[in-house]
């Protein structure tokens, strides 16, 4: 879940590195560290926490280096264990992002060899391994291949070396990408991290090493040991803007940008839409896969596969895929759900299934990532540049596509395209100073409290799911959201007075069942908030009306949700666009 990157090229190398580094600091804000080559030698700079707004080194003559934001996994958040991590010698450094899985043997094993190791983080095994694989290699891409063969798990690794005046990186699983123009070389974990220079794209693959010196770069099959001729292409969908404009975060930005996104994020034709729509109508089961926000997105685009077109759709969590994997075969078809498309627990399960020969196709938001480039089709939630780590407009925009893709099943697209015109048309009102001053005025309210319970059900049972998430994620309460007809089972032994209930309420069949259900926490002494269609019910102390729809209650309600997530955060005065030990593409396992 950290953030790699490296540049050569004709410009101030620190400068560059810094930027690329911002715009990954989403991946992990433990720490973070640059290293340059300076007059032959590896300066590196690195401390704990955010990195600065400004680039912390002042030379201007720097033309190579490489840095790194950290997510820490072994060891804790100091400056010792801060990325890149020196050879002994100092003639080179590494940088890495995944997780050396069979660490604890690899460590000893050197350690009996007699290294001394200075570090509590799994980075400095392969450190030790490269310098050891040294000894008897040609060269120290030679070595850094054979050190990377023995490592277990997903791991990228990257490394600065100041003899050959080189970069050097081998992919395996966690994302890597490189970008070129002219003279200039980019490799990070995100396209995102260079776009404002560059949109010419090299995709890297599992397996693949590259080499960067005198400003080009050469792409390598580590096992094969064949040179790739792989050539640039434009990725045209990176070329967009990041920056906040008129609001204090990205977070609210992003929420508000949603009377806009679900409206992108549908922008398919039905001829573009038929090669899934016909796999889906003669799929033996359809399983939608994914892990947090996605996992939730998963789910709620099952919920419309079930419930508008018919199909057997069942959810699963990407981590918890294995006891189906008996289950899918080539006659299913699995949809996998991902905000970034390098999400670790979902690409294993994916590369699983892609050998069993199960049709996959994709729903993701950003280019050229490794889940695209497994799946049989793929389509782009088309959301822009989701900074915040708490996901809002790609979770709208993914369950936007999955409700235009079940009508489209039973040939409503037309139906589908109207409902969603009209949802994006009505949150074009319901974003007004009004709507904010209410949420806000409410988390006053809820401030002070610790626990809160969120009610569900039908169309709206995963949205309790996705709203109490967002909420913890960004204010550290516990919230729980669950199906309302737990609440008798279990659940009501934790109602006491003052306890905050919120309710989501549509009006639909489940209505009665959801007023119910809110009355007898009320008998009990809760604080009872309703989400949804405005009721004439008394038993609500506070109300929020969402922005009015039809079948798209899902989105409507999950909003204030997302806006009650961001004015406590702010309230409580929690970091809201980068929570403590969250990142927000989830690499490693």
């Amino acid at each position: 879940m950290c953030g790699i990157f490296g540049y050569m090229g004709s410009s101030n190398a620190p400068d560059i590195i810094h930027q690329g580094l911002k715009r990954l600091e989403y991946r992990g804000y433990d720490s973070w560290g640059i290293s340059t080559i300076e007059n032959g030698k590896i300066k590196t700079t690195k401390d704990v926490g955010h990195l600065p707004e400004k680039s912390p080194i002042e030379s201007k003559s720097v033309s190579t280096g490489v840095g790194h934001t950290r997510w820490a996994t072994h060891g804790g958040v100091t400056i010792t264990n801060a990325h890149p991590h020196y050879s002994t010698d100092n003639s080179f450094v590494i940088a890495q992002n995944g997780i050396v899985e069979n660490y604890t043997e690899l460590k000893k094993s050197l350690e009996n060899l007699g290294y001394v190791f200075k570090t509590q983080v799994d980075t400095e095994v392969i450190v030790k391994l490269v310098e050891h694989e040294r000894k008897s290699s040609k060269t120290l891409r030679d070595a850094l291949v054979k050190a990377f063969k023995q490592l277990d798990g997903r791991n990228t690794v990257i490394v600065l070396d100041s003899k050959q005046d080189q970069i050097l990186a081998i992919r395996n699983g966690s994302p890597l990408i490189l970008g070129t123009k002219e003279k200039d070389v980019y490799l990070a974990s995100d396209p995102l991290a260079f776009n404002q220079y560059s949109q010419n794209i090299v995709e890297i693959n599992n397996g693949e090493l590259i080499e960067i010196k005198d400003n080009k770069y050469k792409i390598y099959d580590i096992y094969s040991e064949k040179y790739i001729n792989r050539k640039p292409r434009e990725e045209k969908q990176l070329d967009i803007e990041i920056n906040k404009g008129d609001y204090d975060h990205y977070m609210i930005k992003e929420i508000v940008e949603q009377k806009g996104t679900i409206l992108k994020s549908t922008n398919y034709s039905q001829k573009e839409l038929k090669p899934l729509v016909d796999r889906l109508k003669k799929s033996k089961s359809i399983y939608t896969i994914g892990a947090g926000t996605a996992g939730y997105s998963a789910d709620q685009i099952a919920y419309y596969l079930r419930k508008i077109a018919n199909l057997n759709a069942i959810s699963i969590k990407s981590y918890e895929t294995e006891s189906y994997l008996n289950l899918i075969d080539k006659n299913d078809t699995v949809i996998a759900v991902s905000q970034s498309g390098e999400t670790a627990d979902t690409l294993e399960a994916i590369e699983i299934l892609k050998k069993q020969g199960v049709y996959i196709s994709s729903i993701i938001n950003m280019p050229g990532s490794t889940l695209s480039r497994l799946s049989d089709s793929f389509f782009m939630s088309n959301a822009g540049s989701e900074i915040c780590v708490a996901s809002t407009k790609v979770f709208t925009s993914q369950i936007s596509f999955g409700y235009l893709l079940s009508k489209t099943v039973i040939g409503k697209y037309k139906e589908a395209k109207k409902e969603i015109y009209l949802l994006s048309t009505n949150l074009e009102d319901f974003f007004n100073n009004k709507t904010f001053k209410q949420i806000e005025k409410i988390t006053k309210v809820l401030k002070d409290k610790e626990h809160f319970f969120i009610l569900g059900k039908g169309q709206n049972f995963h949205i309790a799911q996705e709203g109490a998430l967002k909420i913890k994620e960004i204010s550290y309460k516990h919230f729980e959201g669950f199906a309302a007809g737990e609440l008798k089972h279990g659940v009501i032994a934790l109602i006491e007075k003052g306890t905050p209930v919120i309710s989501i309420i549509s009006n639909d069949s489940n209505v009665r069942d959801l007023i119910s259900a809110t009355q007898e926490v009320k008998a009990r002494g809760a604080i009872t908030i309703g989400i949804g269609d405005k009721q004439d019910e008394n038993c609500f102390d506070y109300f929020i009306t969402v922005a009015d729809s039809n079948e798209l209650k899902s989105i409507s309600n999950v909003i204030p949700f997302q806006l009650i997530s961001y004015y406590l955060a702010k309230e409580l005065g929690n970091n809201i666009d980068k929570p403590r030990n969250l990142a927000k593409s989830v690499t490693v396992k």
